[in-house]
């Protein structure tokens, strides 16, 4: 697949369907277990590939039901792994966390440090997707331990120390993210590793030149079947660089369809605050107003507080150029309108606060305080 051309992947994709159904109806003809359990398996791998993660859930659903009848250990871990990155797809983050530690318990059971480590990487994403940054700041450290002390893949060294670098730097200790950028790339010298590091760290430094260029490639190797997290992420950039209108509205529209097609719950969000700042910047004011405050249900939802802080920031946003634009020579109605924007403003404040996130609540409290445009 990775070494295929883009159409040729989607080809493969569709044989590797077709054949893992096939083996499904045999093994439900014969009553299989093991069979069943395999073919399940492969079926769930290939849901995901494809991006159809409700296929994904149900299928790995469908294999729990056979875990009475598996004995082994390391299949116990593998299905437990399963499920806790399906859930953490689809947003059920709770859930997600449950599961990972189930297979992180089996895995303490059978002295594998190579299955702790998958299922504290696992708990350490999930932990982050849901904005919860000091257990995601737990679980990384521990993985660095963990993963020095047993001589363990160093890919997993370098995601622990970019995602804690990424929420140093998000948490005002510049630093110390500096300090294990540095650990990142003496580590990945030393390996004979040329990683780049992660997109996140230049959405994290508002290096938005670089963060676009990187998510583009990024959505080049995904095709066919690219992140839901890259699209989303990608048409916000599209909407932040002043990418051209047409571009904007493709990516726009292709990330909301396919986060509504995966079931990616969280990227459904991102993007429609996407779609919501275009139509902002176009002055489609409507627009606009519908897809954040349908973003920010979403967020609040899913219990995301930064993703919901970005969001009530960008309603602020909103309410405040329609006080300018719009309501100028109408006092009661731009007041009405600047209350409304002070009110997103003070609740983005909130969540930026509790988070220790002090670029985000710098920018928050500067926004309350003008009664100029707000800066974006």
């Amino acid at each position: 697949m990775k070494s295929a051309s883009a159409d040729r992947r989607n080809e493969l994709a569709e044989q590797a369907l077709r054949s893992g159904q096939e083996a499904l109806r045999i093994a439900e003809e014969a009553n299989d277990t093991s069979a069943l359990w395999i073919t399940l398996d492969a079926l769930g791998f290939i849901y995901g590939a494809q991006r159809h993660y409700d296929e994904e859930h149900r299928i790995q659903h469908r294999r729990k039901e056979l875990e009475s009848y598996i004995k082994g250990r390391d299949e116990l871990h593998d299905l437990y792994d399963s499920l806790g990155w399906v859930h953490e797809r689809i947003g059920e983050y709770p859930t997600a966390a449950k599961w990972f530690g189930h297979s992180w318990h089996i895995a303490q059971t059978m002295e594998s440090p190579s299955m702790l480590l998958a299922s504290m990487v696992g708990r350490m994403y999930t932990w982050y997707e849901w904005n919860h940054w000091s257990e995601v700041r737990e679980v990384a450290y521990n993985i660095l331990q963990l993963a020095e002390q047993y001589q363990q893949d160093e890919q997993w060294l370098l995601d622990a120390l970019e995602t804690l670098a990424e929420i140093a730097y998000r948490t005002g200790n510049t630093e110390e993210s500096d300090s294990l950028l540095r650990q990142y790339k003496r580590l990945s010298e030393q390996r004979g590793f040329h990683p780049e590091l992660s997109r996140t760290i230049y959405l994290a430094r508002e290096d938005w030149a670089r963060a676009c260029a990187d998510y583009k490639a990024a959505l080049e190797r995904g095709e066919p079947f690219p992140s839901p997290a890259v699209v989303s992420i990608l048409a916000e950039l599209y909407v932040i660089t002043g990418e051209s209108a047409e571009a904007q509205q493709a990516m726009c529209e292709r990330a909301v369809a396919l986060a509504k097609q995966s079931r990616a719950r969280k990227f459904l969000a991102i993007a429609l605050r996407a779609r919501g700042r275009m139509h902002l910047e176009q002055h489609n004011w409507d627009a606009a107003e519908r897809d954040l405050q349908e973003a920010r249900n979403q967020c609040q939802l899913l219990d995301i507080p930064w993703e919901q802080g970005q969001t009530l920031y960008c309603l602020g946003l909103l309410y405040r150029r329609h006080a300018d634009a719009v309501n100028r020579d109408n006092p009661a109605a731009r007041d009405a309108d600047l209350a409304r924007a002070h009110f997103n403003f003070e609740q983005a404040l909130g969540f930026f606060e509790s988070l220790k996130a002090v670029h985000d609540a710098e920018r928050a409290r500067l926004a309350m305080k003008q009664d100029i445009k707000a800066p974006v």
